[in-house]
């Protein structure tokens, strides 16, 4: 059974489930990641993220044009590498600084402090002469970002979430290296949804899988696709028929040089059954050790 709401409120509504899920996709694995680090270092990587979402499909058929809703954000993550019995590690600590606004209902811009993700990741295989790998990791989402009941569109989430992924990398050429990956989200209730309402969501299931063309070892390419799948919200026991389906692509061009890394990166949807679609996404990124 579904909920009955006004036009208006069901466009509103709409807003807010899809803000509700924005870190679903957090888990992208950037090109080379899958790459168990060497030795011990620390690690900062600052990022600018610019997400532009238009039209609304509902079952996979549109149902609202002419919409538009960005997401601006900057993010900050500091990580660790370590070996724990000659096994490769890897811990990290990310939190963003967000700013939401769109043209379907008024005053519901949003800005604000967003969530703390804490992950951890291993390598029990790790062949550096073949250059392949199997890692597998954990990731805690603590709701630290600014959230108020009251407002339908909040910088944080107000829930928990648990995720678990794994990846492998293999050279397939001297050139051209492959990595695929599978990851699961648990999320936690919200009881604070719009007031008192409870908001619970399905497991959401994600695979990755791309290809990095190295040039040399300064400059590299890579394009990745994602299929998700799963999340389907729940407000006050009753199925909202929202279930997540959505494919999209991710191109990205990396440049290694004496002070970091730098990653620009651009993808799109081409295929959301039951949100707003993702038209534009770009990311840019400055990765170092110290």
């Amino acid at each position: 059974m579904l909920i009955k709401y006004p036009k208006k409120l069901k466009l509103f509504y709409g807003i807010v489930f899809l803000l509700f899920q924005k870190i679903a996709f957090a888990i992208d694995l950037q090109p080379g990641e899958i790459k168990a680090p060497s030795g011990t270092f620390n690690s900062a990587q600052i990022s600018y993220l610019y997400v532009e979402k238009n039209d609304k499909y509902t079952h996979g058929n549109k149902v609202l044009d002419n919409t538009q809703i960005n997401q601006n954000a900057m993010l900050l993550r500091l990580g660790h590498a370590f070996e724990i019995s000659q096994i490769p590690a890897y811990v990290y600590a990310q939190s963003s600084m967000n700013h939401f606004d769109n043209n379907i209902q008024a005053n519901t811009n949003s800005s604000g402090l967003g969530d703390t993700t804490l992950a951890f990741a291993m390598w029990p295989y790790a062949n550096r002469d073949k250059d392949e790998y199997i890692g597998f990791a954990g990731y805690v989402l603590l709701p630290t970002g600014d959230y108020d009941r009251n407002r339908a569109i909040n910088s944080g989430s107000n829930v928990y979430q648990l995720a678990f992924q794994t990846g492998y990398q293999t050279k397939v050429t001297n050139q051209i290296n492959w990595m695929t990956a599978l990851d699961v989200i648990l999320t936690g209730d919200n009881n604070q949804y719009l007031g008192n309402k409870k908001l619970e969501k399905d497991p959401l299931y994600n695979f990755q899988t791309g290809f990095q063309y190295v040039f040399n070892p300064t400059y590299s390419m890579s394009v990745n696709y994602f299929y998700t799948i799963g999340g389907e919200n729940t407000q006050d026991s009753i199925d909202q028929g929202n279930i997540t389906k959505i494919h999209r692509y991710q191109l990205t061009g990396q440049a290694n040089y004496s002070f970091g890394r730098l990653t620009l990166q651009y993808g799109s949807e081409f295929a959301n059954e039951n949100s707003y679609i993702e038209d534009h996404r770009l990311i840019t990124r400055y990765t170092f050790r110290f």
